[in-house]
């Protein structure tokens, strides 16, 4: 009779090691995925700011008209954008 009993005893001993085992492996795959997914948000938050500041600054550019010229340039070669007034003449072969 005492045999079942003690049988019992280690199979649940067995189970609730196991049990805990897997919990603890658990734990700790899921803390590693969020530290790694805490670096790669620090990263994005690193390079969101560091776009932010980089637009900031072309913004008081454009403000300021330092790059005036340069936007003008470019949108007359290329996209075609002429002034309202303005008469183009295209020279052909």
């Amino acid at each position: 009779m005492k045999k079942p009993k003690l049988f019992r005893s280690r199979i649940l001993i067995a189970c609730i090691v196991i049990a805990v085992a897997y919990f603890c492996i658990r734990f700790f795959a899921t803390q590693s995925k969020i530290n790694a997914d805490q670096a790669e948000l620090d990263r994005l938050n690193a390079e969101y700011e560091s776009l932010v500041a980089e637009n900031a600054e072309m913004q008081d550019r454009l403000l300021k008209g330092q790059d005036a010229d340069n936007f003008e340039k470019a949108a007359r070669e290329q996209y075609g954008y002429v002034y309202p007034d303005e008469k183009v003449y295209v020279v052909a072969p």
